[in-house]
């Protein structure tokens, strides 16, 4: 399958990386308290306590929530995180969901942002659940909790 999980031995917060190999595929949801780095490819919901990296020739079809992500491949989908960084190269088609956004010169980004006050990313139901709240909240310009959040619409970026 081309998961390899490893350990750090100086006893830091996430144990290590799992790794998801390229030429490998992995369909289907995954929840992890450390970091993900995709060389391969996968289809379904990624839920992480760390960082979440897509190598170059690593491509996400689904939703992402992390602590941190960062893109040198391919995603399409949801992202929820507290930071995403687009580096060169990298590609980003869907809405996202952060507090710091970095898109590097000659990275992709298509899709809506939401940029929010620093904070952890939300629980899965709030971020990609719940499209009327959100719809009816966007219609006012305020979040759900009657502001906060710079909302910016449909964007296509090239760095």
């Amino acid at each position: 399958m081309g998961i390899i999980n490893r350990g750090r031995p100086d006893g830091s917060q996430h144990a290590g990386t799992t790794v998801i190999a390229a030429g490998s595929r992995l369909v289907g949801d995954l929840a992890l308290s450390d970091n993900l780095h995709v060389d391969g490819r996968i289809e379904g919901t990624v839920r992480s306590e760390a960082e979440v990296a897509i190598g170059q020739e690593g491509h996400i079809e689904g939703d992402v929530q992390a602590d941190h992500i960062v893109v040198s491949g391919g995603f399409a989908g949801n992202i929820d995180a507290r930071r995403l960084e687009i580096v060169s190269g990298g590609r980003v088609d869907g809405d996202i969901s952060v507090a710091e956004l970095v898109i590097e010169p000659g990275a992709f980004f298509n899709g809506n942002s939401r940029i929010r006050d620093a904070e952890a990313p939300r629980q899965q139901t709030q971020a990609f659940g719940s499209a009327e709240k959100t719809a009816k909240h966007a219609e006012k310009g305020t979040d759900e909790k009657g502001g906060g959040e710079k909302r910016t619409d449909k964007k296509s970026v090239a760095g």
